[in-house]
C-alpha cells in the first residue's frame, strides 16, 4: 500500500487519470443499475395496467361492435374504436421495449437486445417492424392483412413470452391475407 501511494504523490497525472477512470466505471454501473431497476418497476405497474386497461382481449370485444360488417380491418373501424386499437398500440409499442431490456439485461449489464417484429409467411418476411415506426407500421399491417383482433391478441401475449424469453408467433385464420 505505501508503494502505491509513493507512485500516486510521484506522479500525479497517472493518479488523475486513473482516477477519471474508475469514476467513469462506477457512473457507468449506477446508471445501468438505475435503467435496470426503473424497468423493473415498469414492468410490476404494467402488469397491473394490462389486466385492467390496457388488455386486448376486452379490446376485442368492445371494437367488435364497433366496426363495418363482416371486416377486419383497422381503416374498417369506426371513430372511438380507432382511438381506442391506437392508443392500445402505442402502449404496447413501448411496454415491448421496455420488456425487452428488462428481460435480456442484468442488473450490472445492459441488455444489447432489441425489438424487431418480423410479418411471414411461409418462411418468407413480408414486414420487419422496428420500434422507432412501429405503431404506424402495425396498424399499416393490420389494414393491409385484415388481421386487426389477431395483432391485439399477439400484442396482449407477446408481452408475457419476451419476459420468459420464448418465440412467439401470430397465426391468422385462412380468410386473411397474411
Amino acid at each position: 500500500m505505501d508503494k502505491f501511494i509513493d507512485l500516486v504523490m510521484s506522479n500525479p497525472i497517472v493518479a488523475a487519470v486513473s482516477g477519471v477512470i474508475v469514476l467513469f466505471i462506477l457512473f457507468r454501473l449506477y446508471k445501468t443499475m438505475r435503467i435496470y431497476l426503473g424497468a423493473k418497476g415498469y414492468i410490476r405497474k404494467s402488469k397491473k395496467l394490462r389486466k385492467k386497461k390496457f388488455n386486448g382481449l376486452l379490446l376485442n370485444d368492445k371494437i367488435r361492435k364497433k366496426r363495418k360488417k363482416n371486416t377486419n380491418a383497422y381503416n374498417k373501424l369506426k371513430g372511438s374504436a380507432k382511438k381506442k386499437v391506437k392508443k392500445y398500440v402505442t402502449y404496447k409499442v413501448e411496454e415491448l421495449e421496455v420488456a425487452v431490456r428488462y428481460s435480456y439485461g442484468k442488473l450490472f449489464r445492459r441488455s444489447k437486445e432489441k425489438l424487431l417484429i418480423l410479418v411471414t409467411r411461409e418462411g418468407k418476411t413480408l414486414k420487419k417492424i422496428k420500434p422507432k415506426k412501429a405503431v404506424k407500421t402495425i396498424l399499416d399491417t393490420m389494414t393491409k392483412y385484415t388481421c386487426v383482433d389477431e395483432m391485439i391478441v399477439f400484442l396482449h401475449e407477446l408481452t408475457d413470452a419476451i419476459l420468459e424469453q420464448q418465440e412467439f408467433d401470430l397465426y391468422c385464420d385462412e380468410k386473411t391475407q397474411l
